[in-house]
């Protein structure tokens, strides 16, 4: 992207899935290989072997990021809701609705509200996945705060099953405050994204050796037991399979 925005025209901003890089947004899935930028309508420029060029006018003032023109975080996030996955465009709004409302876990991470995304997709002027962007942004939820909780949410929902509180504070007679990831209040039953990177990524350690990140967690696990009916866990793997997900959320007593 560095190489890239160097020979940029002037006018050219670079958006889509190269923002959201800059941005640092999460994707689930592979980033692509050629760089995206987005040029003004009247332009006769046209994607190349290493760019990918849209034509349309942006909303926002171009930001810019590691001295690079690029949308700002709010229309990056709309533009790969409409020509994005569900899945990819649903990770990367939760991670940006969560941003700005927990400003002091964002590690400096710009965030944006959800008035900015829908006053985004108000004012663009484009037509070309609307009703997509429009379903992405009735479904991101800011307390979703790791993209394997949005994939979750997204293969629960192609499951068909009743919406979970996210984030739901239990605590015990001691005092002892744990937040569950998801919770079904109908069924009292919680279920929590467990990620590897929990235990091997030294940024979610805390301090903590990998030994005592798993004690910490079986110590936690059992205290969460204890105050419901029903609660598992789910990895990347199991968040998104529909037959997994589906096979662990019956298990542990959630029924649709």
């Amino acid at each position: 992207m560095i190489a890239a925005s160097d020979r940029l025209p002037l006018g050219d901003v670079v958006s889509h899935w190269s923002a959201a890089a800059l941005w640092r947004l999460p994707l689930v899935g592979q980033w692509p290989d050629r760089v995206h930028v987005t040029s003004p309508v009247l332009s006769h420029r046209k994607s190349t072997t290493t760019l990918v060029r849209y034509r349309r006018p942006i909303t926002d003032p171009a930001e810019r990021v590691d001295d690079i023109s690029l949308t700002s975080l709010a229309e990056t996030v709309i533009d790969v809701a409409r020509v994005g996955t569900f899945l990819q465009a649903v990770a990367m709004g939760d991670a940006a609705l969560w941003r700005e409302q927990h400003p002091r876990d964002a590690n400096g991470l710009l965030g944006v509200t959800r008035a900015q995304l829908d006053r985004v997709l108000q004012f663009s002027g484009e037509h070309r996945g609307l009703a997509r962007a429009r379903r992405v942004l009735g479904f991101i939820d800011g307390r979703a705060n790791r993209p394997g909780e949005s994939l979750a949410r997204v293969t629960m929902a192609e499951l068909g099953v009743p919406a979970p509180v996210l984030q739901h504070p239990i605590v015990l007679p001691d005092g002892t405050r744990y937040d569950l990831d998801f919770y079904f209040p109908e069924f009292d039953v919680g279920l929590e994204f467990d990620g590897r990177a929990k235990y091997l990524d030294p940024a979610f350690r805390g301090g903590r050796t990998a030994e005592q990140v798993v004690y910490d967690e079986k110590v936690r696990e059992d205290h969460v037991r204890s105050a419901l009916r029903g609660f598992g866990r789910c990895d990347w793997r199991v968040a998104g399979s529909t037959a997994l997900l589906g096979a662990v959320l019956r298990r542990i007593g959630v029924r649709w």
